[in-house]
């Protein structure tokens, strides 16, 4: 199989209605599979997943389980509350295809949008003709990124311990890579400020601020604990 699709969804059925209907159309004509984890939602997610967790056991945990569960030669791992661009999956295919040299591409961290301008138009691209700026970078993908299964099979896993919560296990899964060699390549969507949507902070109004905010920290102890003693830096 070419290409495995990994989204976690946790009470995100509205972007995940619409990346199911994009994707209906994105992966036409390429072998693929489509792995929807649900962490515990009481929303439609349930009915579309795949694996069903009872409860919510945290990113690592569902990501991790959609990994072990795929079958590509290529692994995207997608967030559940972040909807990719028209053509920007075969965009990334077409990348590690014709790059060797690269293992892991997705999309920079900090371009996103949920927002409309005031005449109503989206601020995020609606087809992605090409990636731009395609370079190597210090940062995490496992939002949007997509992944040659060599990269899991050499032991990158999401770390589990981190728990229930956002943030953190992104960073340490960059870390493994780079410890291994691994280089984490990013690109813009069609410019330098092309943006997709995201739903951001989806999970943190769920969980709620306090309980994000003690958890955030409990999380920040942990990934410097644990990678003090390395001296890559990583961009947040």
């Amino acid at each position: 199989m070419k290409l495995s699709i990994n989204i976690l969804t946790w009470n995100t059925y509205a972007t995940l209605h619409d990346t199911l209907h994009l994707l209906s159309d994105e992966l036409k004509g390429i072998e693929s599979e489509v792995i929807i984890v649900d962490n515990g939602s009481t929303d439609e997610c349930k009915q579309a997943a795949t694996i069903h967790n009872p409860k919510n056991l945290g990113i690592s945990v569902g990501k991790n389980q959609g990994i072990d569960a795929s079958k590509g030669e290529y692994i995207l791992l997608l967030d559940g509350d972040i909807v990719p661009v028209k053509n920007s999956i075969r965009c990334l295919l077409d990348w590690l295809e014709t790059h060797p040299e690269c293992d892991a591409i997705g999309m920079h961290p900090n371009r996103f949008s949920n927002q409309k301008n005031n005449f109503g138009q989206k601020n995020h691209e609606e087809y992605c003709e090409k990636l731009f700026d395609v370079k190597p970078h210090k940062c995490h993908c496992i939002f949007y990124g997509m992944y040659r299964r060599t990269v899991f099979e050499r032991g990158v896993r999401l770390d589990e311990g981190y728990g229930v919560g956002y943030g953190w296990e992104d960073l340490d899964s960059y870390m493994q890579m780079e410890k291994l060699g691994i280089i984490q390549w990013v690109a813009h969507i069609n410019h330098a400020n092309g943006k997709y949507y995201h739903e951001i902070n989806s999970s943190i109004r769920q969980m709620g601020f306090p309980t994000y905010m003690k958890s955030s920290l409990d999380r920040s102890k942990r990934f410097k604990e644990k990678w003090e003693k390395d001296k890559v830096k990583v961009n947040a």
